[in-house]
């Protein structure tokens, strides 16, 4: 794919510039190819090549690289052109984790490009290429970078860096981009003297400075999510730096090119610039907005905002859990929480796609999961949730999607991690290995404290999740016309379901554990005997109430939650749930000032102080998973088939919000959904896309065939009331 080698320096440099002269005839299309083993930028002539960041990704490089292709064209020049690149050590070999892991996939940065004209391989890099130190004079991922350019740049010597170019793959998925500039909203004079500038959001991205003619000094940039008593607060981003650091004279736009911030606030010294000199620009990967959701209610809209920012913040290349503090890791609890949600919000497909090899790339042989991907910790089981990743998210991504690669690709993967799971069985249930459990479940009866594991039995939990895993397997074998491992996992989902009924539920029906979570999970799952669901559905419903519909779920409870209490007669509840003001719940969090999605509840105390606790986000897209019930439940899109080939409009009405509308552009065409409520009466709208099938069930009434066009639907506005269903 790629003739050049590849080109470090022998010099211990972070960074470093490799550049070439050449020449070159008119060209009517010239192409550059490269990657890297860390993260680069090119530029022809001293204009950048592309608008991507971080590029070539995050990967798990000894198995996968991406190489990037670019149109240059327009860039060259008859004659004479140099072509350089400026490389940094990023993932590759730069620190990572609290653990400040160092090069964990090579000892030294280096980049591999060739340059095509008019179809002709020209140029490819190799050691007679010259190399100097960069204006950038360090930068890593969670410290910043530092920038100077008044530094004379020393020449450093080229060498070859082995690297066994068969692990090279064209680009999976979009890069990072630049896609929102934001103006400053305050300039804040804190109680301790800091100047500290306030974009309004919190985001992931970086802060660009003009410095004006006759400057001459070093302005120092810190980030940060929040304010502590009107002060900047840094301390939850643990040992992460997030500093930028620029030295200049003179006029200059500057802003750090190898490293992104998690921040809302930005604190400068060494200078005073106007607001209008600060701008932020707000960076991740470049997914096709895909659906939004309007609502009458302010708050409610806020909420809906946060959880979209935290995906924008949290979709850098992979999917992580927070952008930052010392961590930013592809946590497969979090996004198998999210998956769903994301994929309503914007096209995910490649994103996905990329992130599920690296999945695969990490898995052990003998079949464990990692809990992060890429897998910078070494850390893998077969943990609740987290490990289910491996035969959720392909699930979930091609019944959104439709496309059958999704469990093809993955199919091996999923039979071994089920291998794997089985080892930690007795009698036939899992009953050994590390769990995660209901991670940061607040499910005491104070709503206090920093336990992270939550009270739901951890192994009833993985043997709910171990039961859908093997129905995923079971269904994706039919799919792939792999008939004799369906029969095999359509057997071991039996078997399994009744040994977790025999194990969990009494004879007359009582579940075994009174937690929440762990009554949502049954039933959402179907490990509930039929008979004994709706006396289950009741239980949970008075749970719920009983705990003020206060959210006292974690990770995993909350992601299935609110499809227990709707999908079982409690709907009305899980409104209540919903739009609960009080803490802990979603809305306390836009009250107390949230532009996005918490990791904890109790992120910050009702008295407007933060969770001690080191391990605090102000950006963690998990709890965002509500924003799926809203599309599916609430406004009423969803997908009776695959990829939205046929579907299923079921609005219905939550108490407190009196107009809900929302829009998605499936693989089919644009569907819309909703309703208005006023004077008594509600009206319920749907779009269908043209060629489209699609049932339409309203509240209480059977569901009607419906072809391409508009909908609209008068009634009169239901009583509010819970019927579990019997």
């Amino acid at each position: 794919m790629l003739k050049g080698c590849f080109v470090g320096v022998r010099e211990n440099a972070d960074t470093f510039v490799l550049e070439k002269t050449f020449r070159a005839p008119a060209a009517k299309k010239a192409v550059l190819r490269a990657t890297a083993l860390g993260t680069y930028f090119a530029e022809i002539n001293g204009v950048r090549v592309g608008d991507a960041y971080l590029a070539p990704g995050w990967t798990t490089y000894g198995k996968t690289l991406q190489v990037q292709e670019y149109d240059v064209t327009a860039l060259l020049r008859e004659g004479e052109n140099t072509l350089s690149f400026t490389v940094n050590e990023g993932w590759y070999c730069g620190p990572l984790t609290w653990q400040d892991r160092r090069a964990l996939y090579g000892e030294k940065p280096a980049v591999c490009a060739d340059l095509y004209i008019d179809g002709k391989l020209v140029l490819s890099a190799s050691e007679e290429w010259s190399a100097r130190e960069s204006f950038i004079r360090k930068s890593g991922i969670y410290d910043g970078e530092t920038q100077d350019f008044t530094a004379e740049c020393a020449a450093l010597t080229p060498c070859a860096v082995a690297f066994d170019k068969k692990v090279l793959v064209p680009q999976i998925c979009e890069p990072v981009r630049t896609t929102q500039r934001l103006p400053v909203r305050e300039v804040i004079r804190t109680p301790k003297g800091e100047l500290v500038y306030d974009f309004g959001q919190n985001f992931a991205g970086v802060a660009e400075i003009r410095t004006p003619e006759g400057f001459s000094g070093t302005v120092t940039l810190q980030f940060a999510e929040v304010l502590v008593g009107g002060n900047f607060y840094t301390a939850n981003l643990r040992s992460a730096k997030a500093t930028d650091t620029f030295t200049v004279k003179g006029a200059a736009v500057l802003s750090p090119e190898f490293t992104f911030h998690g921040f809302r606030y930005m604190k400068m010294e060494g200078a005073e610039l106007p607001a209008e000199n600060v701008t932020a620009l707000v960076r991740h990967t470049d997914m096709r907005r895909t659906g939004r959701i309007a609502v009458d209610d302010a708050r409610f809209r806020r909420l809906l905002d946060n959880v979209v920012w935290g995906q924008r913040s949290n979709f850098v290349d992979i999917p992580s859990d927070c952008p930052q503090r010392d961590e930013r890791l592809g946590w497969t609890g979090d996004i198998n929480a999210f998956c769903r949600t994301a994929a309503y919000n914007y096209d995910v497909r490649a994103f996905l796609k990329k992130w599920l090899k690296t999945v695969r790339d990490d898995q052990r042989k003998t079949g464990e999961i990692a809990y992060v991907s890429p897998d910078v910790l070494g850390w893998n089981g077969t943990d609740a949730m987290w490990c289910d990743a491996v035969s959720m998210v392909p699930w979930t991504l091609y019944e959104m999607y439709g496309d059958l690669s999704f469990l093809s690709e993955n199919f091996g993967a999923m039979k071994k991690f089920i291998a794997a799971r089985e080892r930690n069985m007795e009698n036939g249930l899992v009953a050994r290995g590390h769990e995660f459990g209901d991670w940061l479940a607040l499910d005491n009866e104070e709503f206090v404290g920093n336990g992270v594991y939550g009270r739901t039995d951890s192994f009833f939990l993985t043997n709910a999740l171990h039961a859908n895993t093997l129905k995923i397997a079971a269904e994706t074998a039919r799919l792939l016309g792999d008939g004799a491992a369906e029969k095999r996992y359509r057997g071991k989902y039996a078997a399994h379901l009744k040994r977790m009924r025999r194990e969990y539920f009494t004879a007359g029906g009582r579940l075994a554990f009174d937690t929440v979570t762990a009554q949502a999970v049954a039933l959402h799952f179907g490990i509930v005997p039929e008979e004994h669901r709706a006396k289950l559905a009741r239980a949970l419903g008075e749970n719920v109430r009983r705990h003020g519909y206060r959210v006292t779920t974690g990770f995993i409870g909350s992601s299935f939650l609110l499809y227990a209490l709707a999908d079982n007669g409690c709907f009305d509840a899980a409104c209540k749930l919903l739009l609960n003001e009080k803490f802990p719940g979603w809305l306390y969090e836009v009250d107390m000032g949230a532009t996005t999605i918490w990791e904890r509840w109790n992120s910050l105390l009702p008295d407007g102080t933060p969770n001690p606790d080191g391990m605090n986000s102000y950006n963690h897209y998990a709890y965002g998973s509500m924003m799926e019930f809203v599309y599916s439940r609430i406004a009423g899109i969803g997908a009776a088939a695959p990829g939205f080939a046929k579907i299923r409009i079921a609005p219905h009405f939550c108490e407190g919000l009196n107009k809900v509308r929302a829009e998605y552009e499936s693989v089919h065409g644009r569907i819309a959904a909703g309703y208005e409520a006023a004077d008594g009466k509600i009206v319920y709208t749907a779009e269908i896309p043209e060629g489209a099938e699609a049932e339409i069930e309203l509240p209480g009434e059977a569901p009607v065939c419906a072809g391409g066009g508009v909908y609209t639907f008068e009634r009169p506005l239901p009583a509010a009331g819970d019927a579990p269903k019997s």
